[in-house]
């Protein structure tokens, strides 16, 4: 078996933030990816034991190289006594940020994973080793579930910093409640909720390290993963609402809010401009050179009876070129994009020109990234420019999403 989550005697309870460190500081470690090449850590992070038989946790971010291009890395962990010693990887959970890994030693202290959810408010601790300067205990407070999130975070009003990554956040008795993932400065930092890990650990508990094949086990993550993110933003009608002469799509979503602007306060203006754009807050951690899981969709309305028909077509393409979404793939990791223009009807007889731009992954087979961009057409002295970006997605779901927008843009 392997884990085995025993309770911990109370003779080891700990009750303030010294006594969590003496008390637990031989189950905290310090995670290093080694490059190959140089022999030097391409990435630090913390880890933690979590049972007798030697299992660590740290985030999937800190051995991602190694998962990636296990023929250029390597991994080791520190102990507490300065030991540096070999570590292997059992399972990763890209989207939650987990990794799980087996030392091959036992170890006789070790965390517990808590089996409640704190009351709000309730103090917490959270264990790492910042910026590689030492162990250290960061005490803060429970703020629950973070709202409006597709993927679960725990809201910690503490100082999660850059090393702390993959550590333990704990209460008064030294039950891990969740795992130190990000901050956002000023006292706000995340944790992946104890019970993604708990989901980890049992579905791999009988599972050997070589019996896993990580890349394809991530691709499948992915593909299962756009598919719930996907049904929920497909799944019911669109709200609409108006931006200048036409109807947008407006918040699908609670986990994908929708901001606005306008050029209305400007004086002397030539032409009217009111945009709004959707976006989900998070994406989904694979490498150094990509993110994926990100989608956005946003509208730009043009309005203007001072220009002439070349100035506003030069208008139009200014906006149409302009960068949109994110495009931090290397070569490596995607296709070039393949794209193709059609004059095109949408569900009440508007015409819309649209370019559609679509990259395969290498690596993730079956996944594309999707680039639309489209005119509404019809007006002399108006358009309504369209776009949407959708990272990491299957066909099937590229399709779906794209008869849902056709089905959401129109004049008035």
């Amino acid at each position: 078996m392997l884990l085995s989550l025993t309770v911990l005697p109370k003779a080891v309870m700990a009750q303030d933030a010294n006594e969590l460190f003496t008390t637990f500081s031989p189950a905290l470690v310090q995670i290093k990816s080694i490059n190959l090449e140089s022999g030097q850590k391409s990435s630090i992070g913390t880890g933690f034991f979590i049972s007798k038989d030697g299992n660590l946790v740290t985030n999937y971010h800190v051995i991602s190289s190694f998962v990636q291009s296990p023929e250029k890395y390597k991994l080791e962990y520190v102990d507490d006594q300065q030991g540096t010693y070999s570590v292997k990887v059992i399972a990763v959970d890209v989207i939650n940020d987990l990794a799980l890994l087996s030392s091959g030693t036992n170890s006789d202290v070790f965390f517990k994973l808590s089996e409640q959810e704190p009351e709000k408010g309730a103090d917490l601790f959270a264990l790492g080793n910042p910026h590689d300067l030492g162990m250290i205990v960061v005490p803060g407070t429970y703020n629950g579930i973070q709202l409006k999130s597709f993927y679960q975070r725990i809201h910690f009003t503490g100082s999660i910093n850059p090393g702390m990554s993959g550590g333990p956040t704990v209460n008064h008795a030294g039950n891990v409640v969740g795992i130190n993932v990000a901050t956002a400065g000023n006292q706000i930092g995340f944790l992946v909720p104890v019970e993604r890990l708990w989901l980890l650990v049992n579905k791999y508990k009988n599972v050997k390290t070589a019996e896993v094949d990580l890349l394809a086990d991530i691709g499948e993550q992915l593909i299962a993963n756009q598919t719930d993110l996907y049904q929920q933003l497909l799944a019911s009608d669109w709200p609409t609402t108006s931006l200048g002469g036409a109807i947008v799509p407006n918040e699908m979503s609670t986990f994908m809010p929708c901001w606005g602007d306008s050029n209305q306060d400007q004086e002397k203006k030539q032409y009217n401009q009111a945009t709004s754009n959707c976006r989900l807050e998070e994406s989904i951690y694979i490498s150094d050179s990509l993110r994926t899981g990100f989608a956005q969709i946003g509208f730009n309305w043009i309005e203007s009876d001072k220009l002439n028909t070349m100035q506003l077509s030069h208008l139009y393409t200014l906006n149409l070129n302009a960068r949109y979404g994110h495009n931090n793939a290397g070569r490596d990791d995607v296709s070039d994009f393949q794209c193709n223009e059609n004059i095109l009807e949408n569900a009440v007889g508007n015409t819309v020109k649209g370019l559609m731009c679509i990259r395969a992954y290498r690596q993730y087979a079956g996944l594309f990234d999707v680039r639309f961009t489209s005119l509404l057409l019809e007006k002399d002295d108006q358009t309504l420019i369209g776009k949407y970006f959708l990272q990491g997605v299957t066909k099937q779901t590229a399709n779906a999403f794209y008869a849902k927008f056709m089905e959401n843009v129109q004049w008035k």
